[in-house]
């Protein structure tokens, strides 16, 4: 099972009744690879592959099987999307196996380039692609951001809904939604920010309740999960949306910012709280406000983070906090030390709260990102590359390429992480069973009211055994 791959469901919607597509989802087909390969053996037609590929396992399959494809099947075209590949244009060109591809959003890049590669015409005049000829790239124009309001219906009916209807803290059968596009804000450590240049457009709060109607009537939705980058920008069309909210009896949850929500109305909290919403995912980043501002976090504050799990414990509403580690480069370790600090006193502030440790890695925009630079940190050239052992684990953030964090550094931090993980597993995950969740907690317990983090083999051990970790198969 896997959450809905809202990013393809978009480009089907504008696809749909045009051109003929199937849709394969590896986080749910274990097999894709098997699925796909069948396809293309019994394709009579033209065949172009389309592939979203995210940072992580995502590319890392993405690269090996294309790279299969394209030699068994040398007249098909390859084009890829996603995040990686709009950050990453050029190393995806500069393999043998990706052909074109699509920076940013596809719904209006993605008919017009077909309709020009089945008319053996090159996509010269195709917005937002990017290819190569006699070795020079090309980079066509941005299209500004698409309207979600324009997009047709998701057509729900080409996937069985049932492998998405997930079991979660906030119902029997949650599936997710996304009402937005883009983020307004300018964090300089987020890849949505180097993808969507700080553009933000929602759906009106008519038509995502529409679509709730229709997930609750069609099928059986209970619990909803709003996957926007931010989807509390706008207090009135929160607000309004809550109001709708309340007459489907369901639970959700949705990621904001913790200046823009400590702003918002009395009011709009109780509307909220009587909707259904059970947990708002908030990045604090980190205890450090020197951190803070060099992430360009605009108004968030040690303090304001302290300040938005009191608001939401006094609604009964959980806070959900993730955190950036190492990201300062003359600071670390004291970076760190806040960082752990203020998780801390935000579990005491709020004991239904739930934290996110990672470690910083960084993306191709900001002054943190310069900083690496003049470090030593040089993307690789070619997919190739970034499939070796070392490129691989700076994708799947286990070795950030940052000269600032030490090995030393580096180990204090999942080694802290291992031991809060033990202790507080997450309310919000099913897949974990309680006697699971009592081994680790006791296990766990001297290390983190003690705080002895050095050397906690014992738990990153049994979190490998007795946990599985969703991120292998879907990653960002």
């Amino acid at each position: 099972m896997g959450r809905l791959p809202l990013s393809t469901l978009a480009l089907g919607a504008v696809l749909e009744g045009s051109h003929d597509y199937v849709f394969v989802d590896g986080n749910v087909d274990r097999n894709a690879y098997e699925s796909i390969t069948k396809l293309l053996r019994s394709s009579q037609e033209k065949i172009i592959l389309a592939v979203s590929v995210m940072p992580g396992t995502q590319m890392l399959n993405a690269i090996a099987h294309c790279k299969t494809w394209k030699s068994r099947f040398p007249k098909m075209t390859i084009i890829w999307g996603g995040y990686f590949p709009s950050m990453h244009a050029e190393a995806a060109l500069n393999s043998d196996y990706v052909d074109y591809v699509v920076r940013g959003q596809g719904e209006r890049s993605l008919p017009k380039f077909l309709e020009n590669i089945l008319a053996d015409n090159p996509p010269s005049e195709v917005e937002n692609t990017s290819y190569k000829i006699d070795g020079n790239f090309i980079h066509n124009p941005e299209l500004p951001i698409y309207d979600p309001n324009e997009r047709p219906p998701l057509p729900f009916h080409r996937i069985n809904m049932d492998d998405y209807a997930l079991p979660t803290f906030i119902g029997s059968r949650t599936f997710c939604h996304e009402s937005s596009v883009g983020c307004p804000h300018k964090c300089n450590f987020c890849g949505v920010v180097d993808v969507f240049h700080s553009r933000w457009k929602a759906e009106t709060p008519e038509r995502t309740l529409q679509t709730v109607q229709l997930l609750k009537s069609r099928y059986g939705l209970n619990g909803i999960e709003f996957h926007d980058s931010d989807f509390f920008v706008s207090e009135s069309r929160v607000a309004a949306l809550a109001k709708g909210l309340i007459g489907f009896n369901l639970q959700w949850w949705g990621e904001g910012r913790v200046d823009t929500l400590l702003n918002y109305a009395p009011e709009t909290w109780e509307l909220m709280k009587r909707s259904g919403l059970r947990m708002i995912f908030f990045g604090a980043e980190s205890g450090l406000d020197e951190t803070l501002k060099l992430m360009d976090k605009g108004g968030v504050t040690r303090e304001k983070t302290k300040s938005i799990a009191s608001l939401c414990a006094k609604y009964d509403i959980q806070s959900e906090f993730s955190f950036v580690m190492g990201a300062n480069p003359t600071r670390t370790e004291e970076d760190i030390d806040a960082t752990i600090d203020l998780m801390y006193e935000l579990e005491e502030i709020n004991p239904r709260s739930q934290m996110h440790p990672f470690i910083y890695t960084p993306v191709p925009f900001g002054t943190i990102y310069d900083n690496a630079v003049e470090g030593g940190l040089n993307y690789p050239k070619n997919l190739d590359e970034w499939a070796t052992h070392e490129w691989a684990q700076y994708t799947l953030r286990r070795n950030p390429h940052t000269p600032w964090l030490t090995p030393r550094l580096y180990k204090k931090i999942i080694n802290f992480r291992a031991v809060h993980q033990s202790y507080y597993p997450k309310t919000n995950d099913r897949t974990l069973a309680p006697w699971k969740i009592s081994f680790l907690r006791n296990l766990s317990s001297w290390r983190y009211k003690s705080r002895i983090f050095t050397g906690a083999y014992e738990l990153r051990l049994f979190l490998r055994l007795l946990t599985k970790s969703q991120p292998s198969f879907e990653g960002f």
